[in-house]
């Protein structure tokens, strides 16, 4: 058996194709950078995931610099939601992601995880994609194969802070964490 398929994309062409092949989640990492994305996933039963990132597509912002990272990913999402919403979204086809290391450091990403609670109140799903994220190892000093622990804790608070959809690599065991 098979569970929805989620299909990563920040171009239209490529979401509307994957809906018709029967792709039930449409994950833009952009935040809708392609105002079209709204559109297509309107026009569709898929859910849409928004997640904050502030560079163009496949760039990495150097040095990013946020005064209060909450806040301003929080605005960010709002402004992203209101556009899809817009296009002809339907509230229920939303979930948000704060966009853990996307155009943010460690402390960023730290600050982000600490206070998760916040982006509950937006009153949207909320999804994370941490697993082996470089603010695990940079908090740990560990190399990508070796962030399992710090991955499977993340994760879990994530969940007590109330994440609903948690995105990671080591599926059996971040599914253990989480029924512990």
């Amino acid at each position: 058996a098979h569970g929805p398929v989620s299909v990563d994309t920040f171009h239209a062409e490529v979401a509307r194709r994957a809906i018709a092949a029967g792709a039930a989640v449409i994950n833009d990492t952009t935040g809708l950078h392609d105002p079209e994305m709204a559109s297509v996933v309107a026009d569709s039963d898929a859910l849409l995931v928004i997640a904050h990132s502030v560079a163009k597509p496949r760039t990495k912002l150097v040095g990013p610099l946020y005064h209060d990272v909450v806040a301003e990913v929080q605005a960010f999402l709002r402004e992203r939601i209101d556009r899809a919403l817009a296009r002809g979204v339907r509230p229920e086809q939303i979930i948000i992601d704060p966009g853990h290391d996307l155009n943010k450091n460690t402390l960023h990403s730290l600050e982000i995880t600490r206070r998760l609670e916040e982006f509950t109140r937006e009153g949207y799903p909320l999804l994370v994609a941490l697993s082996n994220k470089d603010f695990i190892g940079e908090s740990l000093n560990r190399e990508r194969h070796n962030r399992l622990s710090g991955s499977l804790a993340s994760a879990v608070w994530c969940a007590t802070q109330g994440t609903r959809i948690v995105r990671v690599h080591n599926v059996p065991e971040t599914v253990d964490a989480m029924r512990m």
